[in-house]
């Protein structure tokens, strides 16, 4: 079985904040991820002029939840394994999370694929980092809508908080960091992106010939199994987005169709067989 995380990587998320771990999910299930999510945002990947249909508010994030393709992405085995090398265990949880579709920046659409630099979380709390992570179901070069952050930030995350985290108005999701030089990722489909909650982070604004196509993925070791394993029960029989996220324009609810098929190792990572 192949070791995905190397003590290079390790090093790496350690000191700059996250790890890119490289051909983890197959062609065949990102193809497939790919077409779904376009069909979903009514973009034919052939034509630029239906690539911009999603609400502005949205900033390119697609609020679909339920996809065969994405539920093929959550159990694929080589992500699994990758997760449980990180916690050094194999009782993890999946989350159940969004996709991406961000077209480039044209001329009539000024404000497309522009990206804000942010923490999803307070990064002034009190609790212990977790972990994001994004699968990338197109090839990204750099200026391509990928992931960008700001490492130096992370290492020096107390001192920063110091001088502008007291101030009034701070805000964690629109920090006013955009001005700032990013590390910007360049990935091809398959590749997965792991980072620390502590990261500033977003995409880069798009200035590629084509749409930034992602999944946001992750697996964690539950704190609370029993109320996690009913919520996940829940969200993937009645194809409900999780509580906090309905209401999102442009959202389905809940999601036409039968629950996606699970697989063994899909049925585990909600509670719905044992470990």
């Amino acid at each position: 079985m192949r070791q995905w995380i190397t003590d290079h990587d390790r090093e790496q998320f350690r000191g700059e904040g996250y790890m890119v771990i490289r051909n983890v999910v197959p062609a065949s299930i990102t193809g497939d991820a790919v077409r779904e999510i376009a069909a979903f945002v009514g973009a034919d990947l052939a034509d630029w002029a239906t690539w911009y249909g999603g609400p502005p508010e949205l900033d390119g994030v697609v609020p679909m939840h339920h996809a065969q393709s994405l539920w093929d992405i959550r159990q694929c085995p080589n992500l699994y394994q990758l997760f449980t090398e990180f916690f050094g265990t194999p009782r993890l949880m999946l989350d159940i999370n969004r996709c991406i579709f961000r077209p480039p920046v044209r001329p009539a659409f000024p404000d497309a694929g522009q990206g804000t630099i942010h923490w999803d979380t307070d990064p002034r709390g009190p609790e212990e980092p977790s972990l994001q992570a994004v699968v990338l179901l197109t090839d990204v070069s750099r200026d391509g809508g990928g992931f960008q952050c700001l490492p130096e930030i992370y290492q020096n995350l107390d001192a920063w908080l110091r001088r502008y985290g007291i101030q009034d108005d701070f805000n964690f999701f629109e920090p006013r960091l955009n001005r700032r030089k990013t590390t910007q990722i360049e990935g091809k489909a398959g590749d997965v992106i792991l980072w620390s909650t502590k990261l500033p982070h977003g995409s880069a604004a798009n200035r590629s010939s084509r749409p930034r196509i992602a999944a946001f993925v992750t697996m964690q070791p539950p704190d609370d199994y029993e109320q996690l394993r009913n919520s996940l029960m829940t969200w993937w029989l009645t194809k409900r987005a999780p509580d906090q996220w309905r209401g999102m324009p442009g959202q389905v609810d809940p999601e036409p169709g039968a629950p996606a098929v699970l697989s063994e190792l899909g049925l585990k990572l909600i509670g719905a067989r044992p470990w």
